[in-house]
């Protein structure tokens, strides 16, 4: 029995490892340049990226608040990646995800999006990455960033 708790709990924690990096910068980029190609709405959406790891780079780095996991650091970048406030995985397939939700024409494509948006997020407080207000902060910056600029300035 103990190995198959052992098992199993090797496997829920690479399916959340999995989940997490849905939220990769790089597939971040790729899957809407798929869907979007070259148009407006994919450069909108890629300035929208960059300014968000700018800005919650800065929170990171102005208000520091360890992971649950109590990664230190030693360096800036070693700072900005161990905090916890605000996930930045959570704000990045927020603005990523509700783009492709907004411009997809398939409902399944659309629940699809969703679900791994909720999963990504779940999966960053089981790997002890995330508080829930952390992911809770960077679902809020990514719904205001995109928010603001799909909406209000262009």
């Amino acid at each position: 029995m103990s190995l198959n708790r052992t098992f199993l709990s090797k496997k829920w924690e690479d399916w959340n490892r999995d989940f997490s990096a849905l939220a990769n910068p790089i597939l971040l980029i790729l899957l809407p340049f798929i869907f979007l190609g070259t148009s407006e709405i994919f450069y909108r959406l890629l300035f929208v990226l960059l300014l968000n790891e700018l800005l919650c780079s800065l929170i990171k780095i102005f208000y520091h608040k360890q992971r649950p996991s109590g990664q230190t650091f030693s360096t800036l970048i070693e700072k900005i990646d161990a905090g916890s406030f605000p996930s930045i995985h959570a704000s990045r397939i927020t603005i990523a995800y509700l783009t492709l939700f907004i411009y997809s024409e398939h409902i399944a494509i659309k629940l699809v999006l969703l679900l791994l948006m909720v999963l990504v997020m779940i999966s960053r407080v089981v790997l002890k990455k995330h508080y829930w207000v952390d992911v809770m902060g960077g679902f809020l910056i990514g719904l205001f960033l995109w928010g603001l600029f799909f909406y209000k300035i262009f």
